[in-house]
């Protein structure tokens, strides 16, 4: 029996590569019955809100290292930020769904969920900026973007088979890294 969470990260990662799926190319996806699938989501909106509720929560435990005391130095945001990058590569096909889906978007709660974590990375990369850790020329919230952005392509590469999971994280580091650190500091 499949559990709950592995059906919806399996159903993400159905409707990333093909956000029209209907009920049942998400079940043939993601191993399960169209029976199945309906028994635990009658509807197909239901299944997008629920998948999007579990981007939520994956997302939020991602976001540990962002919980940063203010009087981290920047050697402890420095590592605090790979461990943050790194844990979000295996949300990204959730977030990448999620983000672009009229139904998610419209719902009251993933928006709230969505508000608050960009809350909590915003207050995390302002933090980095302070300590000279990151370029301030660049808007808190153009770097939390770009590094979803690199996310979702690092994601898409590997659905496509032009990436090799392994090799992602090297990926989105080094390019993050480089596109938002001062001049003059190491990359990764």
């Amino acid at each position: 029996m499949v559990s709950e969470e592995q059906l919806l990260d399996s159903a993400a990662r159905v409707l990333a590569g093909d956000h029209s799926a209907s009920m049942v190319q998400i079940a043939a996806g993601t191993g399960t019955s169209r029976a199945t699938l309906g028994r635990r989501y009658a509807t197909r909106e239901a299944l997008l809100k629920a998948v999007a509720l579990r981007t939520i929560q994956v997302v939020d435990e991602c976001l540990a290292p962002a919980g940063l005391p203010e009087t981290a130095d920047g050697a402890a945001f420095d590592r605090a930020l790979e461990e943050l990058v790194v844990a979000l590569l295996p949300a990204a096909h959730l977030y990448g769904f999620t983000s672009r889906d009229a139904t998610v978007l419209a719902d009251p709660r993933f928006r709230a969920g969505i508000d608050r974590q960009d809350q909590r990375a915003l207050a995390f990369l302002a933090h980095g900026q302070r300590l000279g850790r990151l370029r301030a020329d660049l808007p808190p919230y153009w770097i939390w973007y770009a590094l979803w952005g690199l996310l979702d392509a690092a994601a898409e590469g590997v659905r496509d088979g032009r990436l090799a999971p392994r090799q992602t994280g090297r990926l989105v580091l080094t390019s993050f890294l480089g596109g938002i650190r001062p001049p003059g500091q190491p990359s990764a």
